[in-house]
């Protein structure tokens, strides 16, 4: 494939990336911020709601064997 008729060879709609790089502190400075970056988009925004709902179907399946259970105990009331 020849590439793409903007002359360039990238795609039209990616932006150039500079790298004026001054410093070996300035270049680990940047891979760590990256590197950091990656692992937070790969975390997900949704590790709490993931956890709430998971807490909440534990409960349930908890609440669920006690009911199934709670006739050989001969328990009475609310807990019945």
């Amino acid at each position: 494939m020849a590439g793409y008729t903007n002359g360039s060879g990238k795609k039209p709609d990616e932006p150039e990336r500079r790298t004026n790089i001054t410093s070996l502190e300035e270049v680990r400075k940047r891979a760590e911020a990256e590197a950091k970056a990656k692992m937070r988009a790969a975390r997900g925004p949704s590790a709490w709601k993931e956890r709430v709902i998971g807490a909440v179907i534990i409960a349930m399946a908890l609440g669920m064997v006690w009911h199934w259970v709670s006739p050989l105990f001969q328990a009475t009331g609310g807990t019945r």
